[in-house]
């Protein structure tokens, strides 16, 4: 089975129309989604136990790191239940310096926020959670020196080593996003690994693939995933009308959908 590194956002019950980038999945979606994912074999593992095992060229066939980006507060209060329940390890990828604040990806009518300081330190006491690094404010590192993205990178994981009392070895780059120079800088900040889910990402540490479940992928799509067919699929001519004819009306807020 290939190695697998999945990327979500929130774990929430929020109307389409409110979420228009698709970046929040009902929480029996990923109780159905891990299910599967352990019912064909997948050792699941933290992101940084993933890196781990592919610095030291070990096997990854049959591991899956389950990763979610920005730190809503439905992490503290569906996911973080939601894994214990399953037993499940999770990484969360975090922004230090927007911790309490409106979360700005989702309609205001959604009423969702980020974590709190004091959610934060609560869901990462428990082993099963790895804090991980998404810069500062989800800051875009598309057009940043590799200089820039260094002090970036150093600055937020200073700050949640300072914050939770753990090194931070994991970082997710936000939206997909960044300079040619950036996977270099992330090594050099002091990462172990440093995940994308642009598609010039493979098997390598500092640019390290991930695949995006979204809120409507079933059964079907995530078989797809698992078997390293789903690209493919998407990539056909009836894929490509079905997206065109589905596509989202333009809002304001720029957020992908992989960061």
């Amino acid at each position: 089975m290939r190695p697998l590194v999945l990327a979500y956002h929130g774990v929430a019950d929020v109307p389409r129309e409110l979420d228009p980038y698709g970046l929040m999945l009902p929480a029996d979606t990923l109780r159905e989604q891990i299910g599967l994912l352990r019912g064909r074999g997948y050792e699941l593992v933290h992101q940084a136990e993933f890196a781990r095992r592919l610095h030291a060229g070990q096997s990854l066939d049959g591991v899956c790191s389950l990763t979610f980006d920005d730190g809503t507060v439905d992490y503290h209060s569906v996911l973080w239940p939601l894994l214990r329940e399953l037993q499940a390890p999770a990484t969360f990828f975090v922004c230090p310096g927007l911790l309490g604040k409106p979360y700005p990806f989702l309609e205001p009518g959604a009423d969702v926020r980020f974590m709190t300081h004091a959610e934060l330190l609560e869901v990462a006491a428990d082993p099963l959670v790895e804090i991980g690094s998404h810069t500062r404010e989800h800051v875009k590192l598309g057009r940043a020196s590799g200089q820039q993205v260094y002090d970036e990178l150093v600055a937020c994981k200073a700050d949640l080593e300072d914050m939770l009392g753990v090194a931070v070895p994991s970082f997710a780059f936000p939206n997909c996003e960044y300079s040619p120079d950036a996977p270099a800088a992330a090594e050099r900040a002091g990462h172990t690994n440093a995940v994308t889910c642009a598609g010039n990402g493979g098997l390598t540490p500092y640019e390290l693939a991930r695949e995006s479940p979204s809120p409507i992928d079933g059964r079907l799509t995530l078989e797809l995933r698992l078997r390293g067919w789903y690209h493919g699929v998407r990539a056909s001519p009836p894929a490509r009308l079905a997206r065109w004819a589905a596509r989202p009306i333009r809002h304001r807020h720029s957020k992908p959908s992989g960061g």
